[in-house]
Order: structure tokens, then sequence, then C-alpha cells
């Protein structure tokens, strides 16, 4: 963090007032995704409950009367140890896990007792906010990466031994940068919006006093591109199975509004060397929520693959829309089948105006070599006029992956089918009374859409934990109208609506014993007086030949004379200092 505690680069110097802000009853009805729960906290003489509700990219304080807000995107994110002697834990007749939580210099503390619950906010808090502990949560081990913007190196999280791959931003290079700050946290906010099996995943961010860190998964088949290379054509099937991915994962992104704009076979990555249609989508430098009033770099992307109306775009006119992403997907496939790009030149100058111009040689021999269908789908991924080009959603519904569709759609069924067998397996098996309990029906573990399939993958399912949201009690009534009638029957002791954990907490003493907090800070104080601290290992880092396992070269906006930032461009960040 900065040199100030609370202090983060992405609040461009602000310091706030109050944690909370008023905001609008109304915009929790716009919410895709809301948890609730009542928490502890330290009122200025007492401990008193709080309720609160987590949103995507707010969290949301709720009272009777009035609703208030603070942004998790530049929110900061520490644990309360368990035996700390915070007044809240002091005052507990139950252990309490504690967050505290750091917007702007200006901080809350809020506790659980159910260590299950406690556990699933700390995951969905580590999603949303920054975490300041990178160092003692990671071991370094080598630079696997290096782009203009960041590098890239392998870690262990300490905890189970994982592996993940780092990507490291080094703050004052980037606050050297055109609007890099601002970029930079564009990329993450985007990032955190995502999860998808074809999108790389960012599980978190950290920022300390001169990096910023996305932890990511690693992927181990290195860049598309270079697999073709070493392997030459692609089968058909092959490309069948890359472009639906491909598309699949782009039609994620534009069902959030977002578009990538900067596709190129650079960004495209191989999950792994098992087969060369596993692919990841990354790097989101450029990346845009066409939501958002300000977009950063209107005119970006890179000559050759990015799209004639990015290149045409003049201030005032409306902005392009996330069809953009699609022509530069034809791009690449166009690429991928002939071994060549349909833009060229003898400079940058030269093909960015082939690029806008739009000419494209269908009559190459190589492309006419490709399956009728995938040529008729690249001839309308790559109109100019994106009115006459497909969206991703309708390029997945072209007839050039019916018989895809169709196989997924069979092994979709013979899953629905054993699902059903296992259910009723299981209803009569209770029946018989081989199960001594009585269970209702049990549901499936994954609660999605079973009938359209996403991509092709070679991704096994994961776990994971979900945190519960009551279902509305008043039909057609506000999400704030809901909560608030819900606090306002806690606060008459409606038992029924209180759960058991939380009403022996609400029902605990709340006052500030000072007589008892004396005695346990001093209990507290000989224990802790008998150890010293021990210093922390800090393992150098081994730095391995590069790789260009991330791309984050943005070409059109970079100025043509590179030299002024090569000095600059050494200064990226090293995960390797304990003070960085």
């Amino acid at each position: 963090m900065g040199d100030q505690k609370g202090v983060s680069i992405f609040d461009f110097g602000k310091t706030g007032n109050k944690f909370w802000q008023p905001c609008d009853k109304s915009v929790l009805d716009t919410q895709s995704f809301l948890v609730e729960q009542e928490f502890l906290t330290a009122g200025k003489l007492m401990v008193k409950p709080i309720f609160i509700v987590l949103g995507l990219e707010y969290i949301y304080k709720v009272t009777v009367d009035s609703l208030k807000c603070a942004p998790l995107a530049t929110m900061h994110l520490s644990i309360i140890d368990p035996g700390a002697d915070h007044i809240v834990q002091l005052n507990s007749d139950e252990q309490q896990f504690g967050f505290k939580l750091t917007y702007q210099t200006k901080s809350l503390d809020i506790f659980l007792s159910d260590k299950l619950l406690y556990d699933q906010w700390k995951q969905h808090f580590k999603r949303f906010c920054l975490l300041e502990n990178f160092h003692d949560a990671f071991l370094v081990s080598k630079l696997i990466g290096k782009g203009s913007f960041a590098k890239v190196y392998l870690a262990t999280r300490k905890e189970n031994n994982q592996q993940y791959a780092i990507k490291a931003f080094s703050k004052s290079f980037m606050q050297q940068q055109h609007k890099g700050i601002e970029s930079l946290l564009n990329e993450m906010q985007v990032m955190r919006r995502l999860n998808h099996q074809n999108v790389v995943k960012l599980h978190e961010v950290h920022e300390t006093a001169n990096s910023v860190y996305f932890v990511v998964d690693i992927v181990s088949g290195g860049e598309l591109l270079q697999r073709v290379r070493e392997t030459g054509f692609l089968p058909a099937e092959t490309l069948q199975k890359l472009a639906y991915n491909l598309l699949s994962a782009l039609n994620h992104l534009h069902q959030y509004q977002i578009a990538h704009r900067d596709l190129k076979p650079e960004n495209l990555l191989l999950r792994s060397i098992e087969n060369n249609h596993d692919i990841i989508l990354a790097d989101f430098g450029l990346a845009a929520k066409l939501t958002d009033e300000n977009i950063l770099f209107k005119r970006c992307g890179t000559p050759g693959f990015v799209a004639p109306e990015i290149l045409e775009y003049v201030e005032g006119q409306q902005f392009y829309d996330e069809k953009c992403d699609v022509f530069s997907a034809g791009v690449i496939l166009y690429l991928l089948i002939t071994g060549g790009q349909p833009f060229n030149g003898k400079d940058q100058k030269a093909i960015l105006k082939a690029n806008k111009d739009c000419q494209i040689d269908f009559e190459d021999s190589l492309f006419k070599s490709a399956p009728i269908q995938m040529q008729d789908l690249i001839r309308s991924m790559l109109q100019k006029k994106p009115s006459y080009r497909l969206s991703s959603s309708e390029c997945l519904r072209h007839p050039y992956f019916k018989e895809l569709v169709k196989q997924s759609q069979i092994q979709q069924d013979k899953y629905q089918n054993n699902l059903q067998d296992y259910n009723q397996q299981f209803k009569n098996n209770v029946r018989q009374g081989s199960i001594d309990i009585s269970l209702e029906q049990r549901q499936p573990a994954f609660t999605g859409n079973l009938n359209s399939i996403e991509s092709i993958s070679c991704v096994s399912n994961g776990s994971f934990a979900k945190l519960e949201m009551k279902a509305p009690s008043v039909v057609g009534a506000s999400k704030f109208s809901q909560y608030s009638s819900r606090l306002n029957r806690l606060g008459s002791r409606d038992i029924s609506d209180i759960p058991t954990t939380q009403l022996q907490k609400t029902e605990s003493k709340k006052h500030i014993d000072l007589h008892r907090i004396a005695i346990q800070n001093s209990h507290r104080k000989q224990i802790i007086d008998q150890f010293e601290d021990q210093p922390v290992y800090q393992e150098n880092s081994e730095v391995s030949d590069m790789v260009r396992l991330y791309n984050s070269t943005r070409q059109i906006r970079i100025p043509e004379n590179l030299s002024q930032f090569s000095q600059s461009n050494k200064q990226a960040s090293t995960p390797t200092n304990k003070n960085s």
C-alpha cells in the first residue's frame, strides 16, 4: 500500500470523511447478485449488529429507513485474528472471526461467529477487494513472462502449495503511462466480472507499497500461434472446436457488455499440451465496459486485427459495439486457415490502411479449401459494416457448429438421464429405509442451464461455496423494502426470523466491560512478552528465460519512439522484495 495505512493508488489521492456514502434505495433492484448477512460491529459505547448486503461492485449497509454503500474495487481487506483484543471479541461469549475493510483511509470492522459463513464471506471479499498480504501468502520462484506493462512470475500459495501465475505491475511505471492507473483499475474490474472456462481467471488482486499483483491461473500450453508453428496447420475438427471456444468466450464477455478490443493470436493461450483447441483468452488491458460513460482509449487495438469501425471512430459519434471482437476473431480464424494475415503492408501505416479499407482475399486457395460452412462463418464475421456482421451469439448458432452442438447435447442429455436415475434411486432408498432420516429431494450441484453448451473444454468441474439468499418475502416489493421489513421484524424480536446463533450474539453482553478488558489485555500482554518477532524468510526470485506468456502490447496508442520508455520499463515490479 502507500505510505499512509489504507491509502490505495486506485484512490487517486482522495481521502473520505466517512466509510459509507448515501445511495439511492432503488439501486438494489438493478443488482444481479446480492448476498446478505447480519454481522457484529463496534459502536461508540457498545457492540451492535450491522446488516450488510454484498453486490458485485458495492457493499451496502441497510437500516430500516436508509441505504448506504461503499465501492469494493478499491477497498482493502485484512483479516482480524480471532485472538485479537478487539472490543467485539472481548465482549462476546463466542469466538469471533473478523474482517477489516478500508476505503480511502476509513475502516469498518465486522465479525461473525459462524466459521462456515465467515469462510464463505472471506472468499467473496477476496474476489472483489484489494488484499495486502501478498508476500505472506505466496512464495515467488521465477520469472516466466514479460509484456510491455507487466512481468509474469510463477508463485506458490503457501497454505496449500498450489501454483499460480502472478502478473506484476510496477505502480511507479504505470503512473508514468498515459492513464496507466485508470487502465489498470479498468482491467481489474473487467476481469473480476468474468467467469468462463475459456477466459483467464483472476483470483485475487494484491496491492503493496510498490506493486499491484494479479493472481491468475497458470496456462501451461503457451501461445496458440507458437503451437501452430510447431505442429503445422490444424485439422478441420480442431479448428471447429477452437472457433467455438473462442466465440463462446467472446459471448460470455458480450453478455456483460464487455468488449475485449485487443484480440490477436498472442492473446490466445492453450490450457495445456494435451490438445490444440482448449484455448484461454487473456490480456484485458484494453477491454471496455460499453455501459461506462468514459471509456478509455476509444481508438485502440493491434494493426491487422482491429475492426474497421474502431479505426474510423471520431469523437462525438455513436460508439461502436462488441461486434468489433467478432471481426478480430474472424481475422484470427482466417490466419489459422491460410497461414497469413488478410491485411498486409510494408509498414504499420500501410497495414492500418489495408485494415481500414477491409479488402479481404476470400479467393485464396487455402481459404477455399476450408469447409464451406466455415468459409461462410468467417465471411460473416469479417463484414466491414457491423450491421451486416454476425454477433458472437449468432456465430454460435451458425450451421458450422450444428454437429458439434448436437454431439454435446447428446452428452448433456445422458448426464441429465443419469442424474434423474440417481435421484429416483435415491428416493427409493429413502422409502426402503436404507437412510434413517427424512431428506428433501436433492438438487444437482450444477444449477446452470444444461441445455446450452458454452464451450468444448477439457476442464473438470470445480466446487465452490455458495451463500444462500432468502427468497423475496413480498412479491413485487423493492429489495430495499424487503430488507427494511425484515429488519423491522428483527427489531421487534420475531424469533422465527432470527437465526439461533445471531440471537445468541445479539442477546450477549453489548456494553464495554472495562474491568474485563483490562484483565484480558494484561493477561495477553504477559503471553506476548514471552515471544519475539521472528524474521520473515523471503526467497530471492530465480530469473529464467522469459517467454511471451502475457503480451500486453498496446500498439496503436504507444508512441513511435519507444526508447524513452526503455529505462522506465526496467522498473517493472518484482515480487521478491518484502517491502514492495
